[in-house]
């Protein structure tokens, strides 16, 4: 999303509601559904003669993978409720009309009494309609809001407007995260800070936040949302409010109630399922004559739409063969990342990243699911309850943690390195060469650096690769130890799963099943 002050271009209306309205003519045009898809598109592609470079260099296209995004339904469907909330909403604030200016100024005088009625000087004929965003987590729904935003200017430089004078700076929209500890205290601070950031204003030193209270949060958050015509706010991650540090859920809902029904801005509310008892009830009934409705998204399903963000997606791919995605390929994906674009995608350049790292150089289901195996052992209990439909058991994952990249990725391109013996290693340190090996066994950027460092400490001076980082995996190994990771309570007996190796130690199981080969064997 940019934040570039954007000049004023009025534009003709076709809406009646919307002509001689100087917030809404300058706004984007309305879009089909057809050219929303065209502009939300990002699919900076496989260039030919890509799978042709060198490693390293594949190493870097491959993270192009993240920057894709393929329009779906859903996505056109938020386009369009942003783009009816943002006008909506606008219709009742026209500042080429002589009641802009009176309730501006009833705003700032009921402020200035701190009055218990303050709101009313807001409510009246408010059009807005906003609406809520509920899905799993890692289904897409920030990145959804962020690209549609992305169509909008943050915002406007207004000076003349129908042959006057107009100065002012229009606000479009504003997008702020729920604060991690939970506050509704919080949550009206980075309303202030994300305002200043992206006006040059300094609200929050002059309102003094720190001291403000929640009720005296909300009529200046009415008085700057008016002051700068503000057109939509997006409130995320609202599962992190917490009922016991915002002084209950009664509490909660109220400032819901009031911020949506007397600041007089479309609000998006954007949350995992476990912001579902702050949206029910009362709330809901306050919001349901907004007409926008709620949007509950589900994950994907194995259909036309899957396989037309796959086919799109599969086009991205950096390894020296072609792989040609197949119905095997194709459910592999699904089965492993349940329909969430975020694994999916994660998956599918892992699985370029292993076919490179192993010189195999061709996609596979098995390369799909090993990266599975190996990437998502934490998702696992979360991924199984999504295929068992059991809504009871999705519900004990609220949230999902991150999958990161940066550490899988590269450990398989330094297997390239160490299985050739040139490229990196030759001008790589020990201390780096080892923390490679210990990135392959799938042990932690942090825990494989730490151990590695204890390692050399321990070392005499000129020991060899493979003494260092055995040493080093032993040190990792028992650190992992110490932090309990060593529960084994529920799973199935499986070959290739060390974790229930009764009588033997983690680093003596490794070495049983090959993982760590002898020191002999040139570790």
């Amino acid at each position: 999303m940019t934040n570039e002050m954007q000049e004023a271009r009025y534009l003709p209306q076709v809406v009646e509601d919307y002509k001689g309205n100087p917030l809404i003519e300058a706004l984007p045009p309305i879009y089909s559904a057809a050219k929303a898809a065209q502009l939300l598109a990002t699919d900076l592609g496989y260039h030919e003669g890509e799978r042709d470079l060198d490693d390293e260099y594949r190493e870097h296209c491959i993270y192009r993978l993240f920057r894709y995004f393929q329009p779906l339904d859903t996505h056109i469907d938020i386009e369009k409720r942003v783009s009816r909330a943002i006008r909506q909403g606008y219709i009742s604030k026209n500042p080429a009309t002589p009641r802009y200016a009176s309730k501006l100024a009833q705003g700032a005088a009921a402020i200035g009494s701190a009055g218990p009625d303050w709101h009313n000087a807001y409510t009246p004929h408010s059009t807005a309609a906003g609406f809520t965003i509920i899905g799993l987590s890692g289904i897409g729904k920030t990145t959804a809001i962020e690209r549609v935003l992305s169509l909008y200017p943050q915002r406007i430089l207004h000076t003349r407007y129908d042959g006057g004078p107009l100065f002012m700076t229009q606000m479009v929209w504003a997008k702020i995260d729920c604060p991690f500890d939970g506050s509704l205290k919080g949550l009206c601070s980075s309303f202030f800070t994300h305002v200043d950031k992206a006006l040059g204003t300094e609200y929050t030193r002059k309102f003094n936040i720190d001291r403000m209270t929640v009720d005296s949060a909300l009529p200046r958050m009415a008085q700057i949302a008016t002051t700068h015509c503000l057109g939509l706010l997006v409130i995320d991650e609202i599962q992190h409010l917490s009922q016991a540090k915002s002084g209950g859920k009664d509490k909660m809902l109220n400032f819901f109630v009031t911020l949506v029904n007397t600041v007089g801005v479309p609000v998006v509310l954007i949350g995992t399922t476990k912001a579902l008892p702050i949206l029910q009830s009362e709330f809901r009934q306050a919001r349901r004559g907004s007409g926008q409705g709620d949007l509950i998204w589900e994950r994907m399903r194995n259909d036309i739409s899957w396989e037309i963000m796959v086919r799109a997606m599969w086009k991205n791919q950096w390894t020296r063969k072609h792989t040609v995605l197949t119905d095997g390929l194709k459910n592999a994906l699904y089965d492993e990342s349940q329909g969430i674009i975020d694994i999916a995608v994660k998956l599918y350049a892992f699985a370029q990243a292993k076919a490179i790292g192993d010189g195999t150089e061709e996609v596979t289901a098995a390369a799909i699911r090993e990266a599975a195996a190996v990437k998502l052992k934490l998702l696992k209990n979360y991924l199984d309850a999504i295929r068992s439909g059991d809504a009871r058991k999705m519900a004990q994952y609220d949230d999902i943690m991150p999958i990161t990249v940066e550490d899988y990725i590269a450990a398989q391109f330094g297997r390239v390195a160490g299985g050739a013996g040139y490229g990196r290693s030759a001008g790589l340190t020990l201390e780096e060469q080892a923390v490679i090996k210990l990135l392959e066994l799938d042990i932690p950027s942090k825990t494989a650096r730490s151990a590695v460092k204890k390692a050399i400490g321990n070392s005499k001076v000129g020991q060899p690769l493979a003494s260092v980082a055995k040493k080093a995996i032993k040190i990792a190994l028992n650190m992992d130890s110490e932090k309990g990771e060593t529960e084994t309570s529920g799973q199935e007996d499986d070959p290739g799963d060390l974790r229930g190796s009764a009588g033997n130690t983690v680093y003596d199981s490794l070495k049983q099943s090959g993982v760590i080969a002898p020191a002999g064997d040139g570790f």
